[in-house]
């Protein structure tokens, strides 16, 4: 018996040396075989990968922010007596009830910050290597300041220090009013054009330029980008989404999962035209209580791209401009193209409210109802909720918390 139990003790001590020696193994090879090495990415046949990185983040972090847009807006909204919507984050969102420990808002904030990081992050890498193909280089510079520039486009417009005051901040810096962080949104849109000749893509960033101004009530730049943004014809500008990093619409407010259900006046589109559906999809679900409820159906698998830009967003922009005397487009021709390119029929006469509904109908489940709620509010009365009520996402307690240059409120 004696002898088995030494025999037992040197098989465990043998074991645990194996053990040991293979993690030493795995984590002192060259180059490791169980990380990437940051290191190892600052070099040109890395480039695609970590461009691909930071396109990933986009899709992963655009997608969850849209759909709490949404909800913060009068677009979608939560109620527990749908089935499994059971979030109390949501609930506290679309009541505009938002603590800065909001979990869902932590989650999103984070996103954006190293949305931010990754695409400053590939500048500082290329400046690092030296190139043999100018192609991919410019290609690297393209994404890090378009994806810089729309990380630094979401803080100014869904995140705020306090509920009415919109901004953000980068790495532990001072507190970024939005007016000033789409400036920075703005040149690093411009730095983009300058790596880019595809005619295309040089389209897309116009129009994003042209829709930050158009948030701030610039309209003359507005007009002057918008006029060199997206034509009909022109794929929309989208994040990608797979099964592994599912869009968040189908998770959490569609087929995958309804924690949010779209307001009815979606429903009274449809029924008043039902072409409108080709825009505004919609699928039915029937609450607890056996009430009717309805859920966006744009999204329907976990894989659905999202639209972050389309030519049809610009030609409302442009309509938009015009009614306000600040292009001179034809609002109504600019306004029908839209609709026509879902086999919408065509309208007679347009006006600013009427440009408000085409907007609602066709940016639908996008995160534009509530920026266009904001701007609009003065003119239009398009805010929903009683004042003191949040109108962004906070700047988050943790952010708070270990920043010790924000000046708080």
């Amino acid at each position: 018996m004696k002898k088995k139990q030494i025999f037992f003790l040197i098989f465990i001590l043998s074991i645990l040396i194996i053990w040991n020696s293979c993690e030493d193994y795995a984590t002192s090879v060259d180059p490791l075989i169980d990380r990437v090495e940051d290191e190892r990415l600052t070099a040109e046949n890395q480039t695609e990968f970590v461009i691909n990185g930071v396109k990933t983040r986009f899709a992963t972090t655009h997608d969850r922010l849209m759909v709490l847009a949404g909800l913060l807006s009068d677009e979608m909204f939560f109620d527990s007596n749908i089935p499994n919507a059971t979030f109390p984050s949501f609930a506290d969102i679309d009541v505009g009830e938002i603590t800065l420990d909001n979990n869902s808002v932590d989650g999103v904030f984070n996103g954006i910050g190293e949305l931010r990081f990754f695409a400053d992050d590939i500048i500082r890498r290329v400046n690092e290597i030296s190139y043999d193909d100018q192609e991919l280089k410019n290609e690297a510079l393209f994404n890090g300041y378009l994806y810089g520039g729309i990380a630094r486009y979401f803080y100014a417009t869904y995140f705020g220090l306090t509920e009415t005051q919109g901004g953000g901040v980068i790495d532990n810096g001072v507190f970024i009013p939005s007016a000033d962080m789409y400036n920075l949104a703005i040149e690093k849109f411009q730095s983009a054009l300058q790596y880019t000749e595809d005619a295309y893509l040089t389209r897309v960033v116009n129009s994003l330029i042209a829709r930050s101004y158009l948030i701030q009530g610039d309209y003359t730049n507005a007009q002057t980008f918008a006029q060199n943004g997206m034509t009909e014809g022109d794929d929309p500008f989208q994040s990608l989404h797979s099964i592994e990093s599912d869009n968040y619409f189908w998770q959490q407010a569609g087929a995958g999962r309804t924690q949010a259900a779209v307001a009815l006046r979606f429903k009274d589109y449809v029924t008043e035209d039902p072409a409108e559906l080709a825009r505004v999809q919609l699928d039915s679900i029937t609450g607890n209580n056996d009430s009717l409820y309805y859920r966006q159906g744009k999204y329907l698998t976990e894989d659905s791209p999202i639209t972050f830009m389309s030519w049809q967003e610009n030609n409302l922009m442009l309509a938009e401009l015009a009614l306000r005397g600040a292009g001179t487009g034809d609002p109504l021709q600019l306004i029908n193209d839209v609709r026509a390119s879902h086999g919408i029929s065509a309208l007679t006469a347009v006006d600013m409210n009427v440009l408000i509904v085409e907007r609602d109908k066709e940016l639908f489940v996008t995160g534009a109802r509530l920026f266009d709620q904001r701007r609009l509010d003065n003119e239009y009365q398009t805010w929903h909720l009683e004042a003191g009520k949040w109108q962004y996402f906070p700047i988050t307690e943790r952010e708070r918390n270990i920043n010790p240059n924000i000046d708080l409120p």
